[in-house]
């Protein structure tokens, strides 16, 4: 029986410490469909100008289809970090039709610098 309960313990604490890294609460990102499988496969490293920018760019089109985003603090300043470092990090070809639609919706005009 003790074997039990000590297996338990060690499984329930095995999923208590399994949590994800982003908070449940927090939008995701993903690469959009227009990116080539096989440069997804080439993930950046975190922490990167790259992968930021991949975030940046990607959780503003994740945060684009929740009603009222056009007033969302995050969405804004993801849109924002998104057109600062596309062009740089070569991105838009990937996000931008998503990126701009989701700007029009709100008055904006995407253009990244």
């Amino acid at each position: 029986m003790r074997i039990s309960v000590a297996c338990t313990v060690a499984f329930v604490a095995s999923l208590a410490s399994a949590n994800p890294l982003i908070n449940r609460n927090q939008g995701g990102w993903e690469f959009p469909e227009s990116m080539p499988l096989v440069t997804r496969q080439d993930v950046p490293a975190p922490g990167t100008p790259a992968y930021l920018c991949h975030e940046n760019c990607g959780t503003s089109i994740t945060l684009s289809r929740e009603e009222g985003y056009c007033t969302n603090y995050q969405w804004i300043a993801r849109y924002d970090a998104c057109l600062q470092c596309a062009n740089p990090q070569n991105v838009w070809q990937y996000y931008g039709n998503s990126v701009t639609a989701a700007a029009a919706a709100c008055g904006l005009t995407a253009v990244p610098v």
